[in-house]
């Protein structure tokens, strides 16, 4: 289904100049909607959540948020507080321009804007800043994409990438809206992908695992290791990603003892553990090697530390095969214990323990 634009004008609106004006004419009411606020010169940063999440709900379909200057950070408040449902429906953020809220040059009036949240958005982002903003500096701008696992369009000398800087219809960051637009689709899993997944994690340790591991390791953590848990499925904690249709990654958290492994590697009752004591479980990520290195394994983990952290954990921790290591620790897992996991054939297939705050 073709996503949604939600053209998010900053401050005082978006004028018929604006590129955010061009766009809602090119892609005209079928494909684009300008969420309106109620106040543009003060408003109150919950009372533009609020339209966003509503405008979310009613766009019925996948959305892709395309937001100027204040509205930047609008999407990072509405982010920390919008449900799992409204999360999913988002395909990805064009981030242009964001202000400085505690900037020198940001007006009166708006409140509730800072402080800018800094939690990584659960979603694709791409941030585009200028060098030249008098409402946001450069290295704010990056800082801030950073924390939200954005990448960063640097624009040089632009301006506030509005109209006044000469950004009129603007087909460059139309690009980027449109790029964000093909990203995969997040849901979550159903028992009935589970055909589906398991072929996906086939194909995916197969193609991502020759390097480090033997073809007998790889063939016996297939019997007995690697595959869909099914309860963590009916917990509706395990995410796909899906592009034209089909599963291209998976992985998600989970509540309970098992650590890790499939069906097949369980054996008695996988209870709940406390958060107030025990740290959540990320349950491992596979990717089609045709989608490896795009950020998905990136995006998993941003929605199950997301749904953890609501569920009261503060930690969470998982058992890395070796090809994941170098993803977790890029993550901010830090290694605590090398393991040879020795399966029912007496096959060992080294592991490492991993851990992270959340």
């Amino acid at each position: 289904m073709r996503p949604r634009v939600l053209l998010l004008p900053g401050l005082y609106d978006s004028g018929p100049d604006h590129w955010q004006s061009h766009w809602e004419r090119t892609l005209g009411p079928s494909h684009a909607t300008r969420v309106r606020q109620r106040d543009w010169a003060a408003p109150v940063c919950a009372e533009w959540v609020a339209t966003l999440d509503a405008a979310i709900t009613t766009a019925r379909a996948p959305v892709v948020l395309v937001a100027h200057s204040t509205a930047c950070l609008l999407v990072a408040h509405w982010a920390q507080s919008a449900s799992l449902a409204q999360l999913l429906r988002v395909r990805g953020a064009l981030l242009v321009a964001p202000s400085d809220p505690l900037g020198p040059s940001y007006p009166a009036g708006p409140t509730g804007f800072a402080p800018v949240p800094t939690e990584a958005l659960p979603f694709p982002s791409v941030v585009v800043a200028s060098r030249a903003d008098e409402y946001g500096a450069f290295d704010t701008a990056a800082a801030w994409a950073k924390a939200w696992g954005s990448r960063v369009v640097d624009l040089g000398d632009a301006g506030h990438i509005n109209a006044d800087a000469g950004f009129g219809p603007w087909p460059e960051g139309l690009a980027l809206a449109e790029q964000l637009g093909a990203e995969p689709t997040a849901r979550l899993a159903r028992r009935d992908d589970i055909p589906a997944l398991n072929a996906l994690i086939d194909a995916s340790v197969r193609g991502l695992s020759t390097a480090v591991y033997t073809p007998q390791q790889i063939e016996s953590a297939m019997r007995h290791m690697f595959g869909v848990d099914t309860q963590v499925v009916g917990d509706g904690t395990y995410f796909v990603l899906e592009a034209d249709g089909h599963p291209v990654a998976c992985g998600g958290w989970s509540g309970r003892q098992t650590l890790f492994g499939g069906d097949q590697h369980k054996s008695g009752t996988d209870t709940p553990v406390d958060p107030s004591v025990m740290p959540a479980r990320i349950r491992a990520f596979f990717v089609h090697p045709s989608y490896a290195r795009r950020g998905l394994g990136q995006r998993l983990f941003v929605l199950a530390a997301h749904e953890a952290r609501r569920a009261g954990f503060t930690r969470v921790e998982l058992m890395a095969t070796l090809p994941g290591v170098p993803l977790y620790r890029a993550l901010g897992f830090a290694p605590h214990e090398e393991v040879a996991v020795t399966l029912a054939d007496g096959v060992a297939v080294p592991c490492v323990r991993m851990a992270r705050l959340l």
